[in-house]
């Protein structure tokens, strides 16, 4: 699987040891406390330099929200404090290596309205950043506790999520992908349109239907007029756009054999040729097994 790289950071946090006592007697630190608990959760916060977009990321997916105070340190020696709260239940996982994943919740900051008078939000885009650090971590489940990390020595979040394959024969290579569900499946169908754009893994196989109805249903049965798919660092298949279209045709045939409320099965098969490749492609055995149903837009 391809390992997503991180952006370039300020600093990562600076507060591994940011645990102050309960006898402290400044006021101003009195809330400034790591919550502890039986479930460690690691979390950590870097801000790129551009944009001062703030990521939080931790190694779970948690029941609760999570209430963080954000230090932000500028270059001219200015220290801003920020209030944030990640929702319950966030889940944006981050490939890190091999079936790695942390999870992330970014934060865009503030902006400034039409009288350039008025911030919005808790972080100013216009700061100048040196540095960020947590200096407050909580959550209203008193189970989790939490390890503010200086380093990338994570523990890593293991999905227990569906698995999406794909494969067929094409001549005579065997194609197969499978991950998880929600590692680049972007499939959709647009009204304006009518058609389906079946997108799977990161753009390893991609389908464009003809003119259909939605949803999808156990049974139905269309048209793939395009496909593309990415086979040993190669493309094959149709030119989607652009100059070579004309030249492009399929006779791939898919049918829905399976759906559910949230995914769906299907076969396919058929011939497809364009300039892209010199020789008819001659897909057989095709198969989709767990994919996620197309999101409707317009």
């Amino acid at each position: 699987m391809k390992t997503i790289n991180t952006i370039k950071i300020f600093t990562l946090t600076l507060t591994a040891a940011l645990f102050f006592s309960r006898c402290e007697k400044n006021p101003s630190q009195s809330g400034n406390l790591i919550q502890q608990g039986n479930t460690t959760i690691q979390i950590n916060a870097i801000s790129p330099d551009v944009y001062n977009i703030l990521q939080v990321r931790y190694n779970n997916v948690i029941n609760a929200p999570i209430n963080a105070t954000i230090r932000f340190t500028l270059k001219d020696g200015q220290q801003k404090d920020a209030q944030i709260t990640i929702p319950a239940n966030n889940k944006n996982l981050l490939q890190w290596d091999e079936n790695k994943f942390i999870n992330a919740w970014n934060y865009t900051g503030g902006y400034y309205d039409s009288t350039g008078n008025t911030p919005s939000g808790p972080i100013d885009r216009r700061w100048d950043i040196a540095s960020v650090k947590i200096t407050a971590v909580s959550c209203p489940d008193k189970e989790y506790g939490f390890k503010v990390l200086t380093t990338n020595d994570w523990i890593f979040y293991k999905p227990t999520d569906s698995i999406t394959s794909v494969s067929f024969i094409s001549n005579k290579d065997t194609v197969f992908y499978s991950d998880y569900d929600f590692m680049g499946t972007l499939s959709q169908f647009t009204n304006s349109i009518s058609h389906y754009y079946f997108n799977f893994l990161y753009n390893k196989v991609m389908l464009f239907s003809g003119s259909e109805q939605y949803p999808l249903h156990e049974g139905m049965i269309m048209d793939i007029p395009l496909m593309v798919y990415n086979f040993n660092s190669r493309n094959y298949g149709s030119w989607p756009d652009g100059p070579q279209a004309s030249s492009n045709g399929s006779t791939i045939v898919l049918t829905i054999t399976k759906v559910t409320d949230t995914h769906f099965d299907a076969t396919f098969s058929g011939n497809l040729w364009s300039s892209m490749q010199t020789d008819t492609l001659h897909i057989s055995n095709g198969e989709i097994k767990n994919a996620v149903l197309p999101e409707r837009v317009n």
